[in-house]
Formats: C-alpha cells, sequence, structure tokens
C-alpha cells in the first residue's frame, strides 16, 4: 500500500538529522572504526545558553557540527546594531569560515554541543575516509541551496510569504516538532527576513487565524496545518514542477 504524500512533504530540501538520529548527515555511512578515529580527531564542546562560540582567525573552512541544542550567527555591520543573520540547529553542519566571519558572531542558544575540527586536520581525515569526502561535499552543496532558498525569500516573496517560509523551514529543520521553540523575538525574526516586527507579528496573526498554526505561549509556535503552512510559503511542490 502506498503513502500519500503531501506537497509539504515534497520542499526542496530534506529534513535535516535531529537529536533523536544516530548520526548527523557528514557522519552518515561511516564505520564503526572510522567514527572511532572522527571522534579522536573532533574537538567535543558544551556551552551553555549564551556562550560565544570561538571561531578560528582564519579563511580556511572550519568543520562544526551541531548535536544539541542551536547556534546563532549575529552579523557586526560597520555602523549599527548587530543583526540576526542565521541559525544553525542540530544536526547541521557550520558554513565554512568565509570574509564576513571577520565581523560575525556566534552564541549557543540553550545548552549546545558542538562538535568542530581545524581545516588541516579535516582535510587529512578526507583522504583517509573517502566516504567523509562525498559527505562533506554534499553538505557543501546543501549549504548552497541553503542559501538560494534565502536569496528567494528576500527577493521575491511577500511578507506572508517570507514568515510562513521562515517558520516552515526551521520546524522541518528542528525535525517536524510538536511545537517549535525558536528563543528568537518577533524583531529578530524580522532581521532575518527584512521585515518589521510590527510586520512579523500582523503576519504570525494571519498565519494563526487560518488555522496553520497555534500559539501557545508568545515564544512557542505550534504547526496545526503542515499543508497550509506550506501552501502560505508560496512555493510550488516538485511534482506541480515538473508537470
Amino acid at each position: 500500500m502506498n503513502a500519500i504524500v503531501q506537497p509539504w512533504q515534497l520542499a526542496a530540501h530534506d529534513p535535516v538529522a535531529t537529536t533523536t538520529q544516530r548520526r548527523p548527515r557528514l557522519f552518515r555511512g561511516l564505520s564503526g572504526r572510522q567514527m572511532t578515529q572522527v571522534r579522536r580527531t573532533f574537538d567535543d564542546d558544551r556551552f551553555a545558553d549564551g556562550d560565544p562560540v570561538p571561531r578560528p582567525g582564519t579563511l580556511a573552512p572550519h568543520v562544526g557540527i551541531v548535536l544539541t541544542g542551536a547556534l546563532r550567527e549575529d552579523v557586526m555591520p560597520h555602523d549599527g546594531p548587530a543583526c540576526l543573520f542565521g541559525l544553525t540547529f542540530p544536526g547541521e553542519m557550520l558554513s565554512p569560515v568565509g570574509r564576513h566571519s571577520a565581523r560575525s558572531q556566534l552564541h549557543a542558544m540553550g545548552a549546545t554541543r558542538l562538535m568542530s575540527c581545524d581545516a588541516e586536520t579535516f582535510a587529512r581525515l578526507m583522504d583517509e575516509i573517502p566516504r567523509l569526502r562525498m559527505n562533506y561535499l554534499a553538505e557543501l552543496q546543501d549549504r548552497l541551496a541553503e542559501a538560494r532558498r534565502w536569496q528567494v525569500l528576500l527577493g521575491r516573496k511577500t511578507a506572508v510569504e517570507r514568515v510562513a517560509s521562515m517558520l516552515f523551514w526551521f520546524w522541518d529543520r528542528l525535525g517536524q516538532p510538536e511545537e517549535l521553540e525558536l528563543g528568537l523575538s518577533r524583531a529578530e525574526l524580522g532581521q532575518m527576513a527584512n521585515l518589521t516586527f510590527e510586520t512579523v507579528s500582523r503576519q504570525i496573526k494571519a498565519l494563526e487565524q487560518a488555522g496553520a498554526l497555534a500559539l501557545p505561549q508568545p515564544s512557542r509556535i505550534r504547526v496545526r496545518d503542515p499543508q497550509a503552512l506550506f501552501e502560505a510559503t508560496g512555493e510550488v511542490p516538485p511534482t506541480q514542477r515538473a508537470a
């Protein structure tokens, strides 16, 4: 018997590994011996809520995997206050260090566990474990696809589509939980979507009135109707795009 697949399950990206899964995607397919080698090579650090997370002072790629908790990246503009740039959830790989990183800061959101490895050591590890190299390239492709999605969000979508897209992506990336606890204010969501605090609040209220969301608490969101929330993003399911 074939399962009925809903359009919201056909988003352009697959749900990431959650804390309930054994391994992040970077380590999928590795043998037990190879995972032992990885654990011996990677640093395993824990951070409390709000702790700064140091990044190496180099432009070379730096590999980091969030195991539990989450990380937020704030960009420090040349003039004006810091603004929220992005979030990294459990199972996801940090974006490689780039030129913008000199003006960005990472902080833990909740109790956070991070596995990380410097660039040179990770390069040697990939030479020794070819499957790890394949996984790493796939992760980089996913990061590029995610960046493109944000460009579309900021450049082509309406206000309600931007807010619906953010909430749907966060919900999906966190493993589709019963309740979504982002730990972000409406103003911070607005920073990510280039919207005002008032506009974000109005659109969340509109999604609630449409039955897509419920707000048991101001900081918590329950996705009541994933289909309705997906449709509000303005995206077309792949099956319809191919038709």
